[in-house]
């Protein structure tokens, strides 16, 4: 039920289309002239995490159904179907445990401009968060190294709906939803014709972090290598490529950044994909 493990990107080397409404989904390029609502939305969600309490991102899809679902958890978030596609009722358990419901494809990253975006994530291990928003603002560092990557991020506002939970998700820590991200604990992606998923914790970008290495002009790098490998593992899933190259593009493919978060209401995009 609760999301993966998390860990991460460069941790050992070094010592996560959508909405009807008018933001796009990930991968398109410069979303912000295609919606005419970015402006508004930007001055509303724009450095709201600024001066809140400390933190870092990581990133998982195991395509579990989410732990906001299950009814005894609330039952709030929506379950899909074993190929992430269709609604269903969220009675039928997990398929991370035998059953039907899976996480739905829809509720990949969605970009609103270059400086904002909103996203599903899990949160620390209890109920008390399913269906709260919260504001990170990154600022420009990671939380195991820092690259050009994460200099990149500074000042760009991440709004997060938490829609599961990990028991091994620290505070502060918000595992964001991306695919190809890493399965983690619990992987429940093998039924979705994907391809491969990179390493457990970190996914795709882990791998990419690996066989670039780490100097060098690793913006252009990381990001050049991790659109090859969202391209490749997701040829057939249109909806979740775009997922996963968000991370390759609006978050600069920087792994585990740090940030400053507060509470926030919930963006009527983020609500519609709940």
């Amino acid at each position: 039920k609760s999301s993966s493990s998390v860990k991460s990107s460069s941790s050992q080397q070094q010592q996560p289309k959508s909405s009807s409404s008018q933001p796009k989904s990930s991968s398109s390029q410069q979303q912000q002239q295609n919606n005419p609502n970015a402006g508004a939305e930007e001055a509303k969600s724009l450095n709201a995490g600024a001066g809140g309490q400390q933190g870092f991102a990581t990133r998982y899809w195991d395509c579990c159904m989410p732990h906001c679902s299950w009814p005894e958890h609330g039952g709030s978030a929506k379950t899909c179907d074993a190929k992430g596609k269709t609604p269903i009722g969220n009675n039928g358990g997990s398929i991370c445990s035998g059953g039907q419901g899976a996480t739905c494809t829809s509720q990949i990253p969605i970009i609103v401009s270059d400086k904002l975006a909103y996203a599903f994530a899990a949160t620390p291990g209890n109920d008390n968060t399913c269906g709260k928003c919260f504001a990170l603002t990154f600022t420009g560092k990671g939380k195991y190294e820092t690259k050009a990557n994460h200099k990149a991020l500074a000042g760009k506002t991440l709004v997060v709906m938490a829609s599961n939970i990990g028991y091994d998700v620290q505070g502060g820590q918000f595992d964001i939803m991306i695919p190809g991200g890493g399965v983690g604990a619990f992987n429940g992606c093998a039924r979705m014709g994907w391809g491969a998923q990179g390493k457990q914790y970190g996914g795709l970008l882990s791998d990419c972090e690996e066989e670039v290495g780490y100097s060098g002009d690793l913006l252009s790098k990381r990001k050049e290598c991790l659109t090859k490998k969202c391209n490749s593992s997701f040829a057939n899933d249109p909806q979740a490529k775009e997922g996963c190259l968000f991370l390759a593009t609006w978050m600069e493919a920087a792994g585990n950044p740090t940030h400053n978060f507060k509470e926030v209401p919930c963006p009527a995009a983020l609500k519609a994909q709940y």
